[in-house]
């Protein structure tokens, strides 16, 4: 891609600790090495001393953002109206529990009327996708007892926001303030997931209601983390659809090489922090967890993320409902398949990624 008179194109990518296709490709330098090239310059949103850039991870607003992650923050930024598309959606399922005391005397999900439910509260946070986390995974419990949502009593757990400082970002000793409430007694039941709420309900300590992982139904299992749309802005997408589709393409090859290499895979997803074994990740993700990182726009995917913005517009996270068809825009992941099945007929997709 030659360089335009204007200067290079500036792009961004965020570091998500999440499991996704991105994160694969950042961890294995593959999404910078494609973007090293002459024409365009790729950036590390998490790394600029920015906080209004690092902000959007959250609100979006930085064009040329590419962005896979956790599903609340890109469906509350377009809700309050920016100018974002879906460009491919992956689905890969995490473990999602509620947990109690291993001496409550809550043995069945029925036993949670009337009971205290912890969801964190965190006050400073630009959009607190951890409290749309809690609040849908207990609202799917109570929904498979007969219970609505008043069913219970939803208590707020005073929460510290991270990174809210100007400057370079701090890293910050993350604490779990629902298991705080859940042993200190201010709570009966607290909503976990990821590796580390796995490990929770394993723990001799807790008992575990409810594995949302276990129910057939997908809709069912939808959450913040189910699934995961990558988003970037219209304006960049309509200036620059042939950078849409390398970085696309990037991810449908990352997948292809996650396919068939599923240790490497689980090593890679060892969240930085530590404490998190191997075996918690399969038991987090499941077995298959190499298999699930292909980007798509299968009707499914799409009517998952459907399912989770009604949820968020019936709880008032945003004011003006939006179609998430409309969201949707099919063309670049089209045009990355083809992009990479010439990379593949002609060799000449970068060496460093290998299928």
């Amino acid at each position: 891609m030659a360089q335009s008179p204007a200067g290079p194109v500036h792009l961004w990518y965020t570091r998500c600790g999440a499991a996704t296709a991105s994160a694969l490709a950042i961890r294995q330098g593959w999404l910078q090495a494609e973007f090293a090239r002459d024409g365009t310059i790729l950036h590390s949103l998490r790394d600029s001393d920015s906080l209004e850039l690092r902000n959007a991870h959250f609100h979006h607003k930085q064009s040329g953002l590419f962005r896979e992650g956790g599903n609340i923050p890109p469906i509350w930024a377009k809700g309050i109206g920016q100018d974002t598309v879906v460009v491919a959606i992956t689905w890969l399922d995490e473990y999602q529990g509620v947990i109690v005391k291993a001496d409550s005397d809550i043995h069945e999900l029925a036993n949670l009327k009337g009971k205290r439910l912890a969801i964190p509260d965190h006050a400073g946070a630009v959009i607190d996708f951890q409290r749309g986390a809690a609040q849908h995974g207990f609202t799917t419990a109570l929904k498979l007892a007969g219970l609505g949502r008043e069913g219970a009593h939803f208590v707020d757990i005073k929460a510290e926001s991270y990174d809210t400082q100007p400057g370079p970002r701090i890293a910050r000793e993350y604490r779990h303030v629902e298991l705080d409430a859940l042993n200190s007694g201010e709570a009966d039941a607290i909503f976990v997931r990821f590796a580390r709420g796995y490990q929770l309900a394993k723990s001799p300590l807790y008992r575990q209601l409810l594995n949302i992982n276990d129910l057939e139904d997908p809709l069912l299992r939808v959450n913040n983390g189910t699934p995961r749309p990558v988003t970037v802005d219209r304006p960049f997408l309509e200036k620059h659809p042939d950078i849409v589709a390398r970085y696309l393409a990037v991810l449908l090859r990352t997948a292809t090489w996650a396919a068939e290499h599923p240790a490497e895979v689980v090593n890679l997803l060892l969240p930085e922090g530590g404490g998190v074994s191997a075996e918690d990740i399969v038991g987090s993700h499941g077995k298959d967890v190499h298999l699930s990182f292909t980007p798509t726009l299968s009707e499914e995917y799409i009517r998952g993320l459907e399912v989770q913005k009604d949820f968020l517009h019936e709880w008032g996270y945003f004011t003006d409902d939006f179609d998430i068809r409309d969201w949707v825009v099919h063309e670049p992941l089209e045009a990355a398949s083809t992009l990479v099945e010439a990379q593949l007929r002609f060799g000449n997709f970068p060496d460093n990624i290998a299928a």
